[in-house]
C-alpha cells in the first residue's frame, strides 16, 4: 500500500482486511496478507458490518471464499455465499431493469443517462455482480422532469416525495427525485442538471450527451459517460460524501487499474480529465480522488498524474485527514465547521471555495425540508435554516456523542443520500 509523506495510523486487522480485499484482483502479496489476517484473530461481525457499511460486501465475500475457505468459521463461510448470492441475484435484477427503463426512456425521446450502478460495475470492475449497488442512478435534464416523472408513474412506480411541484421543468424544490417500485422494491434516482448540485459550475447535460460512447454489457449496450466525464463526476460524488466510504474510492481505483491493462475501451485521456475537471472547477477534487485511490488501494497513475496528484499539498493534508477518519462505519463523523471548511479547500482557490461552501450551506435538501415542513411562501426560508439544521444533526466543532450520536448517525444518512 502507498504510503502518505507523514506517518500514518496503524488499521485494525479488520481495516486491514477490508482495503486488502477492495479490489476486483489481488496479487500474490495481497493474497499472502489476506490469508495471514484471516489466520490471525478476526472479529467477524465487525468485518461483516464493515464490508455492508463500506458497501463492499460481494469483494469481500469472493476474495475470502476464494483465498482462505478453509479458514473461515462454518457459520462465517456459510453467510458469506449466501450474500454473495443474494448479492448476484439483485445486481442482475436491477440490471435487466435498467435496460427495460432505458428503452421506455428512449421510447418517449427523453435523454437518460446512466451512472454509477450497473454501468460502472461493467466499467470499471468487468463484471456487474462484483460492486455493491442498492439503487439505480440516471440523470436526466431538468427541463425532461416532468414528462420522466408521468413515465416513471405510469410504469408503477411512486415517486417518495409525492405529487412533482408546479415549474419543475424551469427549476427544482428537490435535491433529487426518488421513486419505488414494487415488487422487488426497486429504487429509481434521477438527477438533473439542476440537482447535482454540488458542481461549482452547472453540468450542461447536452454537452455531456454529446460525448456518450457505446457500452456494451450484460448482453445489452446502452450509451455510457465518456471515461473522462465518469472520473469528473465520480471525484466530485466521493468529495461530497468526505470519501467515507471504500467503495468510492474503489470505483476510482479500479478505473484507473482497467486503464492500465488496457481493459477500458478508450482508455483514461487523463490530459482531458484534467482539463474537464478545470472547466468546472473541480480540478483540486479530481486530484484529492486520484490522492486518496493512490494511498488507500494502491491505484496505479501515470507518472504525470501521479506528479501533479503529489505536488497539491492542500489535497495531502485532505488525504491525510480521510486516512485518519477511516473506520469500519463508513461514517465521515465530521461537525458541522470541520464540513464547512473541508468544502472550501476543496476548491482551488480559498475565496472561489468560500463562495462554493457558503452555496452549499444555503441550499436547501429533501432531508431539511422534511426536519422543518414548511409550505407556501414561507418555503423560502429553508435556505436560511439550512445552517442551523446541519449544526443541530452534526455538533458545531466535534461529532455528537453518547445518546445524541444515534440521532446524528441518521441524519447522515439521509443527508448521504442527496
Amino acid at each position: 500500500m502507498a504510503r502518505s509523506p507523514k506517518p500514518m495510523r496503524t488499521f485494525s486487522p479488520e481495516e486491514q482486511l477490508l482495503l486488502a480485499c477492495a479490489r476486483v484482483r489481488v496479487d500474490g502479496e495481497t493474497a499472502d496478507r489476506i490469508r495471514a489476517l484471516v489466520a490471525g484473530a478476526v472479529e467477524w461481525p465487525a468485518l461483516i458490518e464493515g464490508a455492508a457499511a463500506h458497501n463492499l460486501s460481494p469483494l469481500v465475500f469472493r476474495h475470502l471464499l476464494d483465498l482462505c475457505p478453509e479458514n473461515l468459521p462454518a457459520g462465517v463461510r456459510a453467510r458469506f455465499e449466501k450474500g454473495f448470492q443474494g448479492h448476484e441475484r439483485w445486481n442482475l435484477y436491477l440490471t435487466a431493469e435498467l435496460f427495460r427503463l432505458l428503452g421506455r426512456f428512449r421510447e418517449q425521446g427523453i435523454l437518460a443517462i446512466p451512472y454509477k450502478g450497473p454501468v460502472l460495475a461493467a466499467q470499471a470492475y468487468g463484471d456487474v455482480i462484483l460492486r455493491q449497488f442498492a439503487d439505480l442512478d440516471i440523470a436526466v435534464r431538468q427541463r425532461d422532469m416532468p414528462r420522466a416523472h408521468e413515465l416513471l408513474i405510469a410504469d408503477g412506480y411512486e415517486s417518495s416525495y409525492g405529487p412533482l411541484l408546479p415549474g419543475e421543468a424551469e427549476k427544482t424544490q428537490h435535491s433529487e427525485y426518488q421513486y419505488v417500485r414494487s415488487p422487488g422494491r426497486a429504487i429509481v434516482e434521477l438527477q438533473t442538471d439542476a440537482t447535482l448540485r454540488y458542481f461549482p459550475r452547472p453540468l450542461d447535460l447536452d454537452a455531456i450527451a454529446s460525448r456518450l460512447v457505446p457500452f456494451a454489457f450484460a448482453g445489452g449496450e446502452v450509451k455510457a459517460l465518456s471515461a473522462a466525464d465518469t472520473l469528473v463526476l465520480l471525484s466530485v460524488h466521493g468529495t461530497k460524501h468526505y470519501w467515507e466510504r471504500l467503495l468510492w474510492t474503489c470505483d476510482i481505483a479500479e478505473l484507473a487499474r482497467r486503464d492500465e491493462r488496457g481493459q477500458l475501451p478508450g482508455g483514461i485521456p487523463w490530459d482531458e480529465a484534467f482539463s474537464r475537471a478545470a472547466e468546472l472547477r473541480v480540478g483540486r477534487m479530481l486530484r484529492l480522488a486520484l490522492w486518496v485511490a493512490r494511498h488507500f488501494l494502491d491505484a496505479p497513475l501515470p507518472e504525470p498524474v501521479l506528479r501533479k496528484v503529489e505536488a497539491d499539498p492542500v489535497v495531502r493534508r485532505m488525504g491525510e485527514e480521510i486516512w485518519s477518519r477511516f473506520s469500519l462505519q463508513g461514517e465521515a463523523r465530521v461537525a458541522a465547521v470541520p464540513r464547512f471548511w473541508f468544502r472550501v479547500r476543496s476548491s482551488e482557490s480559498f475565496w472561489q471555495g468560500l463562495r462554493y461552501a457558503g452555496r452549499i450551506a444555503i441550499l436547501p435538501t429533501n432531508p431539511d425540508r422534511a426536519d422543518a415542513p414548511l409550505s407556501g411562501r414561507f418555503s423560502s426560508a429553508h435556505a436560511v435554516l439550512r445552517p442551523f439544521l446541519l449544526l443541530r444533526r452534526y455538533g458545531f466543532r466535534r461529532w455528537k456523542s453518547h445518546d445524541a450520536e444515534g440521532a446524528a448517525k441518521e441524519a447522515q444518512r439521509r443527508e448521504n443520500r442527496h
